[in-house]
This record gives C-alpha cells, structure tokens and sequence, in this order.
C-alpha cells in the first residue's frame, strides 16, 4: 500500500502546478524581454546614450527574468517526469551563463559609456556658452559702430538680436545705443550665471552613480550564476566560480607555508576527499 506521502507527491495538485509554474516563467520571460527589445531598437553601438539606455532597461527588467528562471527550477522539481520541462528548464540554465557573463561585461560597458556621456554632455554645454559669448561680444561690436538708428536695427536683424520697434527707433541714437547695451548687460549676467552652473568634467562626481550601478549588475550576475548550468556540467556556474576561487586559494596558502616547490594539483584534490569524508 502506497505511503502517504508517496500519494501526495503524486497528487493531482502537484502534477498540475508544474505546467502552471512553467506558464508563469514564459510570462516572466517576456516581461523582460519586451522593454528591452524596445531599448535595443535602434541599434546604435557606439552612442554612450544608447549603451545606458539599454544598460537600465536590462538591469531594470532582470529581477522577471531571475524569478522565471527560478521558477521553471521549481517546476522541474514539481513535475520530475515531464521531459517538455527538463528540456525547456535546461535550455533556459544554459542561457544562464550567457547572461550571467554578459551583467559581469556590463559593468564597466556601463562605467565607459557613463563617463563619456558625462564629458560629452559637459563638452556641448560648455561650447554652448562659449558660443553665446562671442555672439554677444559680435552685437557689441555691431551696435557700437553703427551710426544710425537704421544700421542698429539692421545689424540687430542680421545677427539675429534684439528685436526693436518703432517707439525704439523713434529714440535719439545715442539712447538706443544705451538702451541696448543693458539688454546686453542682462544677456552676459545670464551667460555667467550659466557657465557658473555648469559642473566640471569630474569623474569622481560620478563615483557614487558608478558604484550603484556596477553593484546592482554584480548582484545579477550572481543571481543568474546560480542558476546556470554549463552544458555537460553537473553544477551551476557559481559552484564553478566558488570551486575555482577555493583552488586558487588553496594554492596560494600551500605557497606560504612551503618552500619545497609547488604543490601538485593531486593533493588539493586528495585533501577535497579527506573533508567530505
């Protein structure tokens, strides 16, 4: 007679929450693949702009992706003998490592595209200014050597300045002149104001938004590595990356505490053996 628990772990509830489990990682799936195929579109690789956009939209959307893959590990586990989900379970742990290598490659994708935003932006702001100060310094100039009230207007006309009415022509030259020149006035003491405010190509301004981000794809990383499985490997890939950071680690002690030459790779493994026993 079958145990109890042995016709629980057949009950029709659990066989059917396997199937549901997979449908809800789908969606899952799509959830994040649908804001980044939106970022990806249209591709422009070497435009800092488009790198970051991209970078947020999948750091952003990833927590959906790492859900589904755990739970489609979690449906597995519930329907252990339907094959559609072990194909479909290991096809999404292999993709895993892909992306899993691509948030580690993220970070200082993001870091290089940030910084280049940052000095760019800084570059245009400032080329801006300089701009509106030599404009500023040629409606100077044009005002100061015009000898009518007409020429004024003209100049002002072609070089895109002040606009002047009638009342304004109607003024005595040496007015005009006056009065346009505390229009320019004003215009330089903006012009300061804005160049006062503009920040200073200062990477370490950066530091803090660089940390958060480099931390956030590191912790992705992470969370897909535990759950990627290498084809033909019995362990996820942080088991790897852990196995290989003990090895080195061993390595390194072995060295310190003896000078009769390097330890052979036999013995770390015979000492791994020695602890499981």
């Amino acid at each position: 007679m079958p145990s109890s628990s042995e016709h629980s772990s057949d009950s029709p509830l659990r066989l059917l929450s396997a199937p549901g489990l997979s449908v809800v990682a789908l969606v899952l799936f799509v959830l994040f693949a649908t804001p980044v195929t939106g970022a990806i579109w249209p591709v422009q690789l070497l435009n800092p702009l488009w790198q970051l956009r991209l970078a947020a939209s999948l750091v952003n959307g990833a927590p959906f992706a790492l859900l589904g893959l755990a739970l489609l590990q979690i449906a597995v586990e519930l329907g252990p003998h339907d094959p559609v989900l072990q194909r479909r379970q290991r096809l999404c742990s292999q993709l895993a490592v892909v992306v899993a290598f691509g948030f580690l490659l993220l970070v200082p994708v993001q870091g290089v595209a940030r910084l280049q935003q940052s000095r760019s932006t800084t570059s245009a702001q400032s080329s801006r200014i300089t701009g509106a100060e030599r404009r500023l310094v040629a409606l100077r100039q044009a005002v100061a050597s015009a000898a009518s009230n007409e020429e004024i207007n003209q100049r002002l006309q072609h070089l895109q300045g002040p606009v002047l009415g009638a009342a304004d022509l109607a003024q005595p030259l040496p007015l005009l002149k006056a009065q346009v020149g505390a229009v320019f006035d004003q215009a330089a003491l903006q012009i300061a104001r804005e160049r006062q405010a503009t920040p200073t190509a200062d990477p370490w301004r950066l530091l803090p938004e660089l940390l958060r981000n480099g931390i956030a794809c590191l912790a992705l990383a992470l969370g897909f590595a535990a759950l990627a499985v290498r084809p033909g490997s019995e362990v996820s890939l942080l088991q790897e990356w852990q196995g290989g950071w003990g090895y080195w680690q061993w390595r390194l002690n072995q060295r310190r505490v003896s000078r009769r030459g390097v330890t052979s790779d036999e013995d770390y493994l015979r000492q791994l053996s020695q602890e499981d026993d």
